[in-house]
């Protein structure tokens, strides 16, 4: 998007990320109506959340040689009282891919599920980590931009990645079921403290969240007086390999069934719903953008899709 000094812009635009600045403004990545990525600059005194949605009403200015929107005013698309109720849903789907993320009925499985471990250890350290994390857990992104890089989106690859572990089971039904629905619900939960508006924090750029996974594991266990039984270093071990490469950030690889079948869930998702909403995106007979998590590979949307 080509931007021209003076010129006012009305635009909305999906928040993707926040960059830290020790100006009075800082600048802000976020993708338009077209699905053109484009910068802004706000004042601090704005804030803003990643994977939102807002309005945002602005001029052509000139920063360090680059030129900008500088942001004048916005809100948030829920608060914008222009728009109908239509247009808004219809607007969440072009950004969102059409997903609809269901938080009551997705933690109700969640916690179900959780409710459904019969091993005390097992459902002792999910629920203490669980119930620390909740909160954060429900309307955080799963990434800054690969894949479920938007408001609630943890939540949403979690319970996704849950339903694929629960069709595993009842394939291979001598598979722990315990150890597979805690190391699901458990295995991304640091992204919480690794990500933070948009961006990692310092821990998650020196640990990363597999590493920072594995120590909630750890110090959970301790506090309850399960540091030394294997129930506690198993889970640790799901968590710890579930990226099962080391160049992904896991310094093991899958060495108990329970591991296995949490990295193929949790690689299929993050593989399969990116392709979704791209393909959403994308007019018949035509192929998508380039997607990340599949190597750059475009898809094409044949007359068979629906």
């Amino acid at each position: 998007m080509e931007i021209k000094l003076q010129e006012i812009y009305d635009l909305y635009g999906l928040v993707e990320a926040i960059n830290d600045s020790t100006y009075e403004s800082h600048s802000i990545i976020v993708k338009d109506s077209e699905l053109n990525t484009v910068v802004l600059r706000i004042s601090k005194k704005m804030e803003v959340e990643v994977g939102k949605i807002y309005h945002f009403h602005g001029k052509g200015e000139v920063f360090k040689d680059k030129n900008y929107i500088a942001v004048l005013s916005l809100d948030s698309l829920d608060d914008d009282k222009d728009m109908r109720d239509d247009d808004k849903r219809a607007l969440k789907d072009k950004f969102f891919g059409g997903i609809v993320i269901n938080e009551e009925a997705y933690i109700k499985d969640i916690e179900d599920s959780i409710d459904s471990i019969e091993n005390k250890i097992i459902k002792d350290i999910t629920l203490d980590i669980y119930n620390k994390y909740k909160n954060d857990f429900i309307v955080s992104p799963a990434a800054v931009k690969f894949h479920h890089a938007y408001k609630g989106g943890l939540m949403y690859h979690t319970h996704s990645v849950l339903m694929l572990g629960k069709a595993y089971i009842k394939l291979y039904p001598h598979i722990n079921k315990d150890l597979v629905y805690s190391g699901i619900i458990l295995h991304d939960i640091a992204k919480i403290i690794e990500m933070s508006d948009g961006k990692f924090t310092l821990e998650g750029k020196l640990f990363g969240h597999i590493s920072l996974g594995t120590a909630l594991v750890f110090t959970s266990a301790e506090r309850l007086g399960y540091s030394d039984t294997e129930e506690a270093k198993l889970l640790a071990h799901v968590i710890l390999s579930h990226h099962s490469e080391p160049d992904f950030g896991s310094p093991r690889r899958p060495q108990i069934i329970e591991a296995l079948i949490v990295h193929l869930c949790d690689m299929s998702d993050a593989k399969i719903q990116p392709v979704v909403e791209a393909l959403s995106r994308t007019k018949p007979l035509e192929f998508t953008e380039p997607i990340q998590t599949n190597d750059k590979e475009k898809f094409y949307k044949h007359k068979l899709s629906k």
